[in-house]
């Protein structure tokens, strides 16, 4: 109520802000408004109740007299009762077309405001006549739903140079009417309002609003496909001083850079024939299969900007797996001069500016908006309803790493009202899940382009690379276990052969159990211990370990399990490497800073599970030991991207590839076997095909190949 709020007698626009510490913390608990102002135009009726919004939030009432010039003719006809619509008309005229006129943000909202009120009879406008001038008084009258009231009058109109701090010299005296001593300042205005309002004010006429003016503010909230707010309202005022002119709100249009990194800026060919295929064949819908390092980044913004131009108030939503990328596509933008809202960790840093963003965009006072989002904050209601709001025309829809897209758990999340939609990734495709693969083609259309491996190394565009597969025999222990779930795995893929493309939960936990396995063989250890003893510490390297555990052994009486990225960890601080790791375990703070150190050379190596397999830049790895990869070829395309990027210095590229194979003594289950090389072989096959030293990759994988039969597959 009003007699909690601390409320002092005058207000000046030197010391105090007029708009935050008295209108909004009174009108946030009135239920009824009299407001009495003189300068009849646009800016007067946007800005003549400041926290209009707080009405609908409040079931209150206001009554609002706005003053308009006019002459002794038009005063004495309209006191005498002719030409009445004539000058009424007029007078709409004038004010339509001050509305069509002014489009600031804070005007749009306030407008739509009083739509709304009007249009639930919240509102009622008046206009004040006076000859050869106009009514020029200032004075409201804040009421409660306890009856108290403030009286308040000064030289302050209810516009943003009267009222915010940094325009005007303005002031106001504020009268509480529970204070009686006070009477004599607060009735006069009461009672001079009333007069004023019931056409009783001498001199003065008084008019109901225009009814052209009143059937176009009934348009307006007819059209809003939201509630007025006051919290939007307060977001949009207080940010006002930020945008004064439009020459500041032009030049946070997106624009393209003269240099990046130092280089002369220029989108290559490859990246404007990707861009043109994807609006000649899809119209504006398609993915780009683009080879990882091959610039997607900067082909998806080229497109930003180009729409940009074209579109006023485009929306574009960038949607990206893990916060690293995101943080990763933010610093990219604002090469750019594009200056995402960041949707992800905590929606109370990004939801009300979100809210505002698509507001001012819908009711055309934002020229672009930029909006990175992670898929886990995609999903949340509080998004969600952000983004249904968007213009379908305006909204450009960016997924990176789409092939995340396919999953069923994103449906119903991906927006429909899409008009434009690109989809980024050098691995679109689902190895094993068909139904994946039609989900992603369903909502973002056909791979319009694609660009490979072999042709970003032809053009330059990667680097070339040596390759050295390491054969690794599984433990006894590990080929029993992995024989054993291969057989289950078997199993379960008989069951459900033609029972759909969909994998089964059991199945995907039997893969994944394969899988570390594979991943994680105790042998590895040894030849990698070897390899960077050999070496010895080496900048700018990669380990990529698996999530599995192995069995360590230093105690031959005590044996344990031991984390692979632990164990490898172990291993080269014992060999004098500086090493971090870089995990999900690892602080979001943390891991840039690691990969910081790791550019510059302050630590030889990061040690890494996944975080690094999409997207993530890591141009300066030279080096990089695959100990762990899935079957997925997905995992091995994005990681060889990641290491083959082009960076200051950086020549040719060394992968050290760990093969796992079954001991030869076990014939009895030789197909299993057979499996497991092939499967292998299919990313070995990949690597080699492509690398400087193709030969010396046959040359160490010969025995086996020969024992099982598959020299051809090289």
């Amino acid at each position: 109520m009003l007699r909690d709020l601390v409320l002092k007698p005058v207000y000046k626009s030197d010391t105090d802000n007029i708009l935050v510490e008295f209108y909004l913390p009174a009108l946030s608990t009135a239920s009824r408004y009299d407001r009495a102002v003189g300068f009849f135009s646009a800016a007067t009726l946007s800005y003549a109740a400041q926290a209009l919004s707080n009405f609908v939030r409040n079931d209150g009432q206001i009554r609002l007299v706005l003053g308009a010039f006019c002459d002794q003719s038009d005063l004495d006809a309209v006191l005498n009762g002719y030409r009445l619509k004539e000058i009424s008309e007029q007078l709409g005229r004038e004010l339509l077309a001050q509305i069509s006129g002014v489009s600031d943000a804070l005007f749009q909202n306030r407008i739509e405001t009083l739509a709304w009120l009007v249009a639930h009879g919240r509102l009622e406008v008046k206009i004040a006549l006076r000859p050869n001038g106009m009514y020029h008084d200032k004075i409201g009258i804040i009421t409660d739903k306890r009856g108290d009231a403030i009286v308040f009058a000064g030289s302050a109109n209810e516009s943003i140079h009267a009222l915010l701090p940094a325009y005007n010299y303005e002031s106001i005296d504020v009268f509480p009417s529970w204070k009686g001593e006070l009477a004599g300042y607060y009735k006069p205005h009461a009672e001079s309002f009333e007069r004023l309002w019931t056409n009783q004010s001498r001199g003065t006429a008084v008019l109901d609003i225009p009814t052209a003016v009143k059937e176009h503010l009934v348009a307006i909230s007819r059209s809003l496909d939201y509630v007025p707010d006051p919290d939007i309202e307060l977001a949009i005022a207080t940010r006002m001083p930020l945008a004064q002119d439009g020459a500041e709100r032009q030049s946070m249009r997106p624009t393209e850079p003269l240099t990046i990194n130092g280089q002369p800026y220029k989108v290559r060919d490859h990246q404007l024939e990707a861009l043109e295929n994807w609006r000649a064949k899809g119209d504006f819908h398609g993915i780009l299969d683009l080879a990882t390092g091959a610039g997607k980044t900067v082909t998806a913004i080229h497109a930003i900007v180009k729409l940009a131009e074209k579109i006023k108030g485009l929306v574009c939503v960038v949607a990206v797996p893990y916060q690293n990328l995101a943080d990763q596509w933010c610093d990219s933008l604002s090469a750019y001069n594009i200056f995402p809202i960041r949707c992800y960790v905590s929606k109370d840093q990004w939801e009300d500016a979100l809210r505002v963003a698509v507001h001012e965009t819908n009711i055309g006072a934002r020229v672009f908006t930029a909006v990175v989002v992670v898929n886990r904050t995609l999903k949340t209601p509080e998004f969600q309803d952000c983004l249904s709001q968007i213009k379908a025309e305006r909204l450009l829809w960016i997924g990176d790493e789409c092939h995340h897209h396919g999953s069923s758990s994103f449906l119903g999340s991906l927006p429909l009202n899409s008009r434009y939609r690109l989809g980024l990734s050098a691995t679109p495709d689902h190895y094993l899940d068909q139904s994946r693969n039609q989900r992603l083609q369903a909502y973002y259309g056909d791979q319009v382009f694609h660009y490979t491996l072999a042709q970003a190394i032809s053009d330059k565009v990667l680097t070339p690379y040596d390759y050295h597969p390491h054969v690794i025999e599984l433990t006894v222990d590990e080929t029993d276990a992995f024989f054993e779930l291969s057989a289950q795995i078997g199993k379960l893929f008989a069951k459900t052969s033609g029972g759909g493309d969909e994998l089964s939960t059991p199945l995907k936990a039997l893969l994944m159990r394969r899988s570390r396995l594979i991943a994680s063989c105790a042998n590895k250890l040894p030849v990698l211990a070897h390899l960077v003893e050999a070496q010895g510490p080496t900048g700018h390297t990669l380990f990529y370990c698996g999530d599995g555990s192995v069995e360590n052994d230093d105690d031959a009486d005590n044996i344990f399990e031991q984390r692979q990225i632990e164990a490898v960890s172990e291993l080269l601080d014992r060999a004098g490497w500086d090493i971090s790791r870089f995990t999900s375990r690892e602080p979001r703070k943390d891991r840039a800073t690691i990969l910081e150190n790791f550019r510059v050379g302050v630590i030889d190596a990061m040690v890494a599970i996944r975080c690094l397999d999409e997207g993530i830049d890591v141009p300066a790895c030279a080096t990089a030991f695959i100990l762990a990869s899935s079957r997925d070829p997905r995992q091995f395309v994005q990681r060889r991207g990641r290491i083959l990027r082009r960076a200051p210095g950086k020549k040719r590229a060394t992968i050290h590839d760990f093969i796992v194979v079954v001991p030869e003594s076990y014939g009895e289950h030789e197909e299993y076997a057979k499996r497991l090389i092939v499967d292998e072989l299919k990313r070995v096959a990949e690597f080699a095909k492509l690398s400087e030293n193709r030969s010396e990759a046959y040359d160490a994988l010969r025995d086996t190949l020969r024992r099982y039969d598959l020299e051809h597959a090289l």
